[in-house]
This record gives C-alpha cells, sequence and structure tokens, in this order.
C-alpha cells in the first residue's frame, strides 16, 4: 500500500518520538490501524490468511470443492477461486481468466487487497459475468450480464493512457455494490453496502459512503436498510442503471451505469456508447478523493473523463450465493422473454383478427375514401375509370 512503518520509540523525556518525523511516507501504529480499519477492515483476519497459505482450511484441502468451515473465533477470508462460463465455440485456453487478475489468482496482491474490504469480496467465490475481452468492449453487454443477476457485484475498469492529452494515465478503479442490479431506472436505488475504489498504479484507495440512509435492500449482514426507494437527497445516490432503450431517449439523463453524483452528471459514469465515461474525485455520496491515476490536478472536472481499455463484472460471495444469483438472472431472463412473446403474440393476434374481419383492408385504403372527399377526387380513381 506503498506505506512505510516505524515503531515509536521512548525518549529519555518519557515522550514519544517518531523514529523519522521528517519522513513523509513513515506513518505511526496508530495511523496505520485507523487506515486499516476503514479501508481494509477485513485486515483482522490476518490469522485466518495466513492458515489458508498453509491449506489448512482451503478448499483443495477438502477435496470436494466446498468452502470450508472455519473453527469458532475465525474470521472466514481466504483468496478468492476465479471462475467463468466458458463459451461454447471458444477453445479451452483461447483466453485467461483474468486481464486485471493473471494466474495463478491466488498469488495476486490485487485479488488480496480487494478481499481485505469486505466480507462479501471475502466469501470464496467470483464469478465472471462480463469480460471485454470474451464479450467485447460494450457497455450494452456489460449491462445486459448485470440486469437479473441476484447477488454483490465488483466492476473493474482500466483506463487508457491518455496523458498526453491532458488527462489521466492508465489505471485501474472500480465499484463493488452488494445491492443486485434488478432494475431499470431513471433514479438511483442500493443501499451503503458499497465503494468506489481505486487500485493502481497509484496508491489504493477505498471510497465509501459518506452516510445520511439508504435507499433499499439488505446490507451483508442481513440488516434490512430499506426505506423508500425515491430519494431524492444526493447523499443516497448508490447505482445508477438507465439504457436508452427504458425511456427512447426522451427523459434527458444519462444512459449507461452509474454511481453517485446525479442522474444528470454521475460521479463514476460508464456511458452506454463509452464516449461520456466519467470519474470525478467527489459528490455527495461517497467519500472524496481521485478514482483515476497520474492526473496533475486532481480536482479538476476537465480530467475527470478516461477511455475504457478493459473491464470486467464479477458475482462475489459463497459459491452458493453465486449459484443462486445466476440462476435468478437466469429467471429474469426468461421472464423477459416471456413478456416479449407475449407483446409478440398480442400485435399478432390483433392483425389476424383485422385481417378476418376486413377491417385491415379498410384501414389500409382509408386515405382513398379520404381523398374523395376531396375537390378534384382522387387521381388514382381517375385512372381507374379511364382505364
Amino acid at each position: 500500500f506503498d506505506y512505510s512503518y516505524s515503531t515509536p520509540t521512548t525518549t529519555t523525556n518519557n515522550t514519544t518520538a517518531s523514529t523519522s518525523n521528517n519522513d513523509d511516507t513513515t506513518v505511526s501504529l496508530e495511523e496505520f490501524l485507523e487506515w486499516a480499519e476503514t479501508t481494509t477492515p477485513m485486515m483482522s483476519a490476518l490469522p485466518t490468511f495466513l492458515y489458508v497459505l498453509f491449506a489448512f482450511f482451503s478448499p483443495a484441502a477438502s477435496g470436494d470443492g466446498k468452502e470450508p468451515r472455519f473453527p469458532p473465533g475465525v474470521t472466514p477470508l481466504w483468496i478468492p477461486s476465479l471462475t467463468f462460463d466458458r463459451p461454447s465455440h471458444s477453445k479451452q485456453d483461447s483466453s485467461p481468466t483474468s486481464l486485471f487478475f493473471p494466474a495463478p489468482s491466488s498469488s495476486s496482491f490485487d485479488l488480496f487487497a480487494l478481499s481485505c474490504t469486505s466480507l462479501t469480496l471475502a466469501s470464496g467465490r467470483w464469478h465472471r459475468l462480463f469480460s471485454s475481452e470474451d464479450n467485447g468492449l460494450s457497455c450494452n453487454r456489460l449491462m445486459h450480464s448485470l440486469l437479473g443477476y441476484g447477488g454483490p457485484t465488483i466492476i473493474l475498469i482500466r483506463s487508457k493512457d491518455t496523458s498526453d492529452k491532458g488527462k489521466c494515465g492508465s489505471g485501474v478503479f472500480g465499484v463493488y455494490s452488494f445491492t443486485p442490479w434488478t432494475q431499470e431506472s431513471s433514479g438511483f436505488y442500493g443501499n451503503s453496502d458499497c465503494f468506489l475504489f481505486r487500485l493502481g498504479p497509484d496508491p489504493m484507495a477505498v471510497y465509501r459512503p459518506k452516510g445520511g440512509g439508504d435507499t433499499g435492500g439488505t446490507d451483508a449482514f442481513g440488516t434490512n436498510n430499506t426505506t423508500s426507494s425515491n430519494q431524492e437527497s444526493e447523499t443516497c445516490n448508490y447505482m445508477y442503471f438507465n439504457p436508452e432503450a427504458r425511456s427512447k431517449g426522451y427523459d434527458e439523463l444519462a444512459h449507461g451505469i452509474g454511481f453517485g453524483g446525479t442522474s444528470d452528471l454521475p460521479r463514476l459514469f460508464i456511458d452506454e456508447v463509452l464516449d461520456g465515461c466519467r470519474a470525478a474525485p467527489d459528490d455527495l455520496t461517497y467519500e472524496q478523493g481521485p478514482l483515476l491515476s497520474g492526473l496533475k490536478e486532481s480536482n479538476s472536472s476537465a480530467t475527470s473523463h478516461f477511455e475504457v481499455e478493459v473491464m470486467e463484472a464479477w458475482g462475489v460471495g459463497t459459491s452458493d450465493a453465486v449459484y443462486d444469483a445466476l440462476l435468478a438472472r437466469v429467471g429474469a431472463r426468461e421472464d423477459a422473454a416471456k413478456r416479449i412473446r407475449l407483446a409478440m403474440k398480442g400485435a399478432k393476434g390483433a392483425f389476424l383478427e383485422d385481417m378476418q374481419s376486413g377491417l385491415m383492408g379498410n384501414k389500409n385504403f382509408q386515405h382513398r375514401e379520404q381523398m374523395r372527399g376531396r375537390d378534384g377526387g382522387c387521381d388514382a380513381d381517375k385512372v381507374e375509370e379511364e382505364g
């Protein structure tokens, strides 16, 4: 985390002084503990991580691939296993599991760092829902992969290096949300069990909600935080999912996926056509701080825009939770297909009914009857008469 640590020493006057007070990168134990409590709350589970390293409680040791059963008093934390659905047309080794966590994932420092930020992220399994490498660099496909998934998700983004244009350098950042993506909406929803993060190359940073209420759902510990889904306060703008097709573009709002900010200008925004993506350093919902790396002026709105190079979305949690969430997505897609079939069936039935009753013919030639009432008559009728 780009920190050096020095143990406080006791002087002859019984006062405590740092061994290197003039070193800007030196932090005291109290400062480190305060940072760890807010940024990486799962850091207290490091003893469990050591257990996992020695495979005492790892899925591989159990032999059945299931999550281990931890003894009482041990915080369940281990490096997640990465899974994904391989397309039937792809070869066995055609692409890596993740471009963010190169194999073996168990040795990925970034994966371990993210696992320390939330209990859900350290629950044993990450299942890939979307990858721009396999599914194409498309926000529409990202939205399709998320919609209906019934569990917590994490989205990772790598921006292109546009420092030559006065913008950001290449960096990795993203967002975690405990609330499922269950609906398309012109407003925000979700709850406070979410956060924005910057993973690198600048030092890792986590920006959690400032507080001020929740708009729905239950948190990772089962607490019901549901309130009104139509919160007007910008302190509760956790997540936003608004495709253009929902309103045909008439709502004049931002179309895509957003977090924080407003529905006109979200703080972190993945534009539906990937032209207007932005990552601002502050808003009223999440803590202040830059998401993009390599910025000379982190508070400048001119440098908030970025270009997407790679995107991935993962469903996270225990194996059972991920399995149930994938089933929920299957059910949601089946329900959507059923509604489309019913709509098409209704339109087809109305068409056949008009044909059988003769109404369709009357509708098709109604304009001719209207033309007959005008001065000069209908040119088409004159042609027929002359013939």
